[in-house]
């Protein structure tokens, strides 16, 4: 099989599992807000947003490194795999057993703290399964992501119906999630292994290398933790465990919407690279304003159809005690926005190797977002806290085209997007002036009056964006960073 077709493959293959995973985990939510209530959900995203704390901060940036490093002519995989695993495998058991302890300081309950302890294993494994990634890009047989994530998704989704089945708890589901975690990386753990023999090095030599190459982008990440997950850290304490339930479902619609501009800019990304690593600045702008079109046309409609329709969205995937959680999900998604827009740009800084630029903002925008939130969440909870995660979004996608923009020359045309805007704005009225139609319907008829609008404006730029992606790369593709 040729470069082009295995990644024609992977990309198919990696976009059909996310999707199902994405199904899968919806599925998981409207099981679980039903069975566990506001107060049992929120409890589930006290835990999950703890550990990911430390789960995020234990990569330090080391996944991407270790793609990097890897994508170097004459690279020792074996080496490199093995040293960055153990580096993780060190930093990651010292983090994690700080966790359960520094839990124990927190106003929470004994369920949630013993929920933090159960949980702490698995989500070390699912640190060390992310760093197995590279490997699979570096064989073109990232496909095998998605299989590991499924099986994962399913064995939670599988614990937690036996959880409402047997009259079981929040530990209980946590659990499931821990088993999921372990099973993920143990198969990602298995396949990898076919390709290259991954043990434990302490080559000090390759560890400075790589804690040379990552600390920029692990003090960005550091930086970021604060404001993507200081809000739910900051409210559990706050508020009730009630308010963090409706929070942590909203924002699952969030992490849903913004899995698409990342997909495809994951596609768009190599392309990127190869334009501007051999100079053509021209190829460069036309891709990244065609890809400034395409996501504006997904990105607008999902904001104002979200004004429509949160509650009753609400409602059929978390059941009618979190439809108070619609305020929020229209308040996120002008965050979710502004997600699209950085991942843009951002993909576009990655593409020109010019990433540490943003540590200061990254830096400023923590500090900033972290004073609001403590503003703000005392006085009006949940609201406060999504709000605050909107500027946040926005601040840092104002920030990276700042950055960008004098770097690449890059001015984007803004006729797609005010074609996309006015047809958004149109369906929105329509739709929310239907209140009474079941969301479904809703949904429906908010995605037919936006194409067929677009279409009259001639504001579907189907034949542009095919032209971004049908001259990939013969050559081996660059990390996905």
């Amino acid at each position: 099989m040729s470069v082009k077709r295995k990644i024609a493959f992977n990309t198919g293959m990696q976009l059909a599992g996310r999707m199902i995973a994405t199904v899968i985990g919806l599925v998981t939510v409207a099981v679980m807000t039903r069975h566990l209530g506001r107060d049992g959900y929120g409890g589930f995203t006290t835990v999950l947003s703890f550990l990911q704390f430390f789960a995020i901060l234990a990569g330090f940036g080391l996944p991407i490194t270790t793609a990097k490093l890897l994508s170097r002519a004459g690279a020792d995989e074996r080496s490199i795999m093995s040293n960055a695993f153990a580096l993780r495998l060190v930093s990651g058991l010292g983090l994690f057993a700080l966790a359960p302890l520094l839990g124990m300081l927190f106003p929470y309950s004994p369920e949630i703290k013993l929920g933090i302890l159960v949980g702490t294993l698995s989500f070390l494994g699912m640190t060390l399964q992310e760093l197995l990634v590279a490997v699979f890009q570096r064989h073109l047989v990232t496909w095998q992501i998605a299989f590991a994530e499924i099986a994962g998704r399913a064995v939670l989704l599988g614990g937690t119906a036996v959880a409402v089945v047997t009259g079981h708890g929040l530990i209980w589901i946590v659990a499931a999630l821990a088993a999921g975690n372990l099973l993920q990386f143990a198969l990602s753990w298995l396949m990898a292994r076919r390709f290259t023999r991954i043990g434990l090095a302490f080559d000090f030599t390759v560890w400075k290398e790589i804690l040379r190459e990552s600390w920029p982008i692990g003090i960005s990440i550091a930086f970021n933790l604060l404001y993507l997950r200081g809000d739910v850290i900051l409210l559990s304490v706050m508020r009730t465990q009630g308010e963090v339930g409706l929070y942590g479902a909203a924002y699952k619609v969030l992490d849903v919407v913004t899995v698409l501009p990342y997909i495809f800019m994951g596609l768009v990304l190599p392309l990127l690279s190869a334009a501007w690593s051999r100079g053509d600045r021209d190829d460069f702008n036309r891709k990244l304003s065609l890809s400034f079109d395409f996501l504006a046309l997904i990105g607008l409609p999902l904001m104002f159809g979200s004004f429509a329709v949160s509650e009753g969205l609400m409602t059929l995937i978390a059941g009618p005690d979190f439809a108070a959680a619609g305020p929020f999900v229209s308040m996120l998604m002008v965050g979710g926005l502004a997600i699209f827009w950085h991942a843009l740009y951002g993909n576009a800084l990655v593409a020109i190797g010019q990433q540490r630029r943003m540590v200061i903002w990254y830096a400023v925008n923590a500090a900033v977002s972290v004073g609001l939130y403590l503003l703000l969440i005392p006085r009006i909870g949940g609201l406060g806290a999504a709000a605050v995660t909107a500027f946040s979004e926005l601040f840092i996608a104002v920030a990276v085209t700042a950055t960008v923009t004098p770097l690449t020359g890059f001015r984007p045309d803004f006729v797609q997007l005010i074609k996309a805007l006015v047809a958004s704005v149109i369906m929105f009225v329509i739709v929310w002036l239907l209140p009474d139609l079941q969301v479904l319907l809703r949904i429906g008829l908010g995605a037919v009056i936006f194409v067929g609008l677009l279409a009259a404006l001639r504001g579907l730029p189907i034949k542009s964006i095919k032209s971004i992606l049908i001259d990939r790369p013969e050559a081996k593709p660059p990390v996905d960073l």
